[in-house]
């Protein structure tokens, strides 16, 4: 009767200790991106940090609820618009923060399977100090050499929501995305044929 006991007890304490160490344990970021990052109770250092060193590109920052199904899609919504700007060098800072009562753990591995575009670098901010930064809305766009030293500059772009953002994060990309090879002039073809 013992030995049932503490086999079926310690079956018990395997289980939970292995849920335990899903719930709280970050995911795995998509092959190719730098792994999430969690952020400190006291700092932002690592995310301004990746933000200023990409200043010679278009900054897109994303803060998302990890379990509100309108992050999630809002996220989905994200990594449609990068597919579409392939060549477009940009960095897309996605901050996790908890909004919601179940947001109480980092976002799984099939929450960050969402952005699988290699130029997207996701952080965990459990007391959402990056939120406090940016303020209002949660997409915000940033243009190439704008850097953050004493205060966040102006964003180019802001949105209260991913999903919303799209259409006008779309425009705004286009706007500063250089034509296409097809699309500007044969110069050089044009002079050969007149030759």
């Amino acid at each position: 009767m013992y030995k049932f006991f503490a086999v079926w007890a310690g079956g018990l304490l395997t289980l939970l200790g292995a849920s335990l160490w899903y719930v709280f344990t970050p995911g795995s970021v998509p092959e190719g991106q730098s792994p999430l990052v969690s952020l400190g109770a006291g700092s932002v250092g690592p995310f301004q940090t990746d933000f200023n060193r990409a200043a010679d590109r278009i900054r897109v920052v994303a803060v998302l609820s990890p379990t509100r199904p309108a992050a999630l899609a809002g996220a989905t919504a994200l990594q449609l618009l990068l597919m579409e700007f392939a060549d477009l060098p940009i960095l897309v800072q996605v901050v996790w923060e908890p909004q919601e009562e179940s947001d109480w753990a980092p976002p799984p591995t099939e929450v960050l399977a969402r952005l699988q575009d290699k130029r997207v670098k996701q952080y965990w901010d459990k007391s959402r100090r990056v939120s406090a930064v940016l303020g209002t809305g949660q997409v915000q766009v940033f243009s190439r050499g704008a850097a953050w030293r004493e205060a966040l500059p102006a964003p180019a772009l802001a949105a209260e929501s991913a999903s919303a953002a799209a259409g006008t994060l779309r425009t705004f990309l286009q706007s500063v995305t250089p034509p296409a090879e097809s699309d500007r002039p044969q110069v050089a073809g044009n002079a050969a044929r007149a030759i």
